[in-house]
C-alpha cells in the first residue's frame, strides 16, 4: 500500500515538472528524472511514516480496548491478584447481579425486619445442594449460609431464624418435591434457592419454574432469590434457571458472573476458590455470602416502600407448571398403599430419608399410587452390594434404576423421573430386583405430582 502511495505521489510530482520545464531538453529530462526519483523517495518516506503512525494508533487502540475502562463497573481487574476474604472487588459485586428482577418483596421484608415493625422472627430459608449445606468450607463458620446469618443479625436484625435446607447431591427436581416440608412449612419471609447440580436444559427450566411458582404463592408471600454457582471451566445452569425467574421477576445473583471474567483475564484461577472444581473453599463461601449481603444492602438503601401483594396465579407458566402440587410420598405420609410388600422391609439408610423400603435379595414390592408424574428417590451405595431395580408401571417395564456406586465418593440419596403424563390417575407400580450378584436396593420415597 505504501509503495502504491509513493508511486502515485511521484507521478504527480513528475507531471508537474514536465508541465513547468517542457520535454525537448535532455538536461531538463535528466533533472526531471532526478527530481521524480527524489519525489518518489520523499513520498515513500512519508508513506512509511504514515504507516508507522497508523500501526502505532492501532496498537494503542488495541491496548486501550484490552485494558479495563476506568468507569466500567463490570470490567475485570487490571492486574492479577490473590483472592482473599475481603478483596472481592466492586466490579465483581456489580457483575454478580445477573438479573435484578422485581425487588419489592425483598425490600419490604428486609425493611420490616430492620425496623422491627412486625415484632416477630424474620424467617429465612436456604434451599439447595451440598454447596448450600456447606461443603468445601473447613468448618461451619465459613459456610456462606452461616456467614449471611451473622451479617443479618449484626446489620439488619437479631430477630431472625435462618434455616439451612441444603442436602448434598440433590437438584431442583427433588427441591420442588421437598420444598413444602423443608421450607414452606416454616412460613418463610425470604427464600434463597441454589442448585448447581441441575443441567442447563428444558427439564430443569421446568423444575425451577414450578419451584419458583410454589414459593411465590406461599401464604407468607416470601421474597425469592436465586443464587447461581459455577463449576470449574464455567459450567452452570443459570440460563435455564433465569428463563424461569424472568417470568416472575425473581432476582438472580451469580457467583459465576462475578468470578468468570477475572479467571478469563488471568487474574486468578478457579482452583484458588475451590479444591475440587465444584465446592467453594472458605474464600469462595465468603464471596458468595458477600454477593448476597451486597444485594440486600442495596435493597435496604432503596427509597421504595413497597406493599407486598399475593402472587398472581393468572401469570402463565412458561413450562406449563408441570410439577404443581409436587410432594414426596413415603412411609411417613400415609398416601402410599403397598399392595404386596414381598420380602422388602420398611427401612432405609440415609439420615434425611429414613422412611422408605429396602431389600437385600431378589424380590418385588408393589405400590398403588395416584399421580400424573412419578419419580423415584433411591439410594446410591458404594458398598458394592447394590443392584439394579426394574420399575414396572401398570404392567409395563418403564426403566431400570442402578443403585450401585462402587468406587464413588460416597453413598447418597438421589432421584430419577420414571413416568410423565397429562392426567392424574391411579397406577400400579412394581419394583423388582432380579437374580444376580448385587441384590440390595433402597427406595427412599416417591416423587409425585
Amino acid at each position: 500500500m505504501k509503495r502504491i502511495l509513493a508511486l502515485t505521489l511521484a507521478l504527480l510530482v513528475t507531471g508537474a515538472l514536465f508541465v513547468g520545464c517542457g520535454s525537448s531538453d535532455s538536461s531538463s529530462k535528466s533533472e526531471s528524472k532526478a527530481d521524480a526519483s527524489a519525489a518518489e523517495s520523499t513520498a515513500e518516506s512519508k508513506a512509511e511514516e504514515s504507516t508507522a503512525e497508523e500501526s502505532k494508533a492501532e496498537e494503542s487502540t488495541a491496548e486501550e480496548s484490552a485494558a479495563p475502562a476506568e468507569n466500567d463497573p463490570t470490567a475485570a481487574a487490571a492486574s492479577p491478584f490473590t483472592p482473599d476474604y475481603d478483596n472481592i472487588t466492586e466490579n465483581m459485586l456489580a457483575r454478580s447481579v445477573h438479573m435484578e428482577g422485581n425487588t419489592d418483596r425483598l425490600v419490604a421484608k428486609l425493611k420490616a425486619a430492620k425496623a422491627g415493625t412486625e415484632k416477630k422472627l424474620c424467617q429465612i430459608a436456604f434451599l439447595g445442594d451440598s454447596i448450600t449445606a456447606g461443603s468445601g468450607a473447613t468448618n461451619s463458620k465459613y459456610q456462606y449460609v452461616k456467614q449471611f446469618e451473622n451479617w443479618f443479625k449484626e446489620d439488619v436484625s437479631v430477630l431472625c431464624k435462618v434455616t439451612n435446607a441444603g442436602i448434598g447431591a440433590t437438584d431442583s427436581y427433588l427441591g420442588v418435591h421437598r420444598v413444602d416440608k423443608d421450607v414452606l412449612a416454616l412460613e418463610p419471609d425470604i427464600i434463597f434457592i441454589e442448585f448447581i447440580n441441575d443441567r442447563d436444559d428444558e427439564f430443569y427450566q421446568t423444575t425451577m419454574d414450578s419451584l419458583i411458582r410454589k414459593c411465590l404463592a406461599a401464604p407468607t408471600n416470601p421474597a425469592v432469590v436465586l443464587v447461581e454457582m459455577s463449576l470449574k471451566g464455567g459450567g452452570n445452569c443459570q440460563s435455564a434457571h433465569s428463563k424461569a425467574a424472568e417470568t416472575y421477576g425473581v432476582p438472580v445473583l451469580s457467583y459465576h458472573d462475578a468470578i468468570t471474567p477475572e479467571i478469563d483475564a488471568g487474574n486468578f484461577t478457579f482452583d484458588d476458590l475451590s479444591k475440587d472444581g465444584t465446592h467453594p473453599n472458605n474464600i469462595g463461601h465468603t464471596w458468595v455470602a458477600k454477593i448476597i449481603e451486597h444485594f440486600c444492602e442495596q435493597c435496604l438503601a432503596s427509597d421504595k416502600e413497597p406493599e407486598i401483594t399475593p402472587f398472581d396465579t393468572s401469570i402463565a407458566s412458561p413450562t406449563g407448571d408441570k410439577f404443581a402440587g409436587a410432594k414426596i410420598s413415603d412411609l411417613s405420609t400415609g398416601d402410599v398403599k403397598v399392595t404386596d410388600q414381598g420380602n422388602w422391609v420398611e427401612a432405609s439408610t440415609p439420615w434425611n430419608f429414613q422412611n422408605g423400603w429396602s431389600v437385600g435379595e431378589p424380590g418385588s414390592i408393589t405400590f398403588e399410587m395416584e399421580f400424573k408424574n412419578l419419580g423415584m428417590l433411591y439410594y446410591k451405595d458404594v458398598s458394592g452390594k447394590a443392584g439394579k431395580a426394574k420399575v414396572i408401571i401398570d404392567g409395563e417395564e418403564v426403566m431400570e434404576v442402578d443403585g450401585d456406586f462402587t468406587g464413588g465418593w460416597g453413598s447418597y440419596g438421589t432421584n430419577i423421573e420414571c413416568y410423565s403424563s397429562d392426567e392424574v390417575k391411579k397406577h400400579t407400580v412394581t419394583v423388582t430386583i432380579p437374580e444376580g450378584d448385587k441384590t440390595e436396593f433402597e427406595v427412599l420415597g416417591w416423587l409425585i405430582s
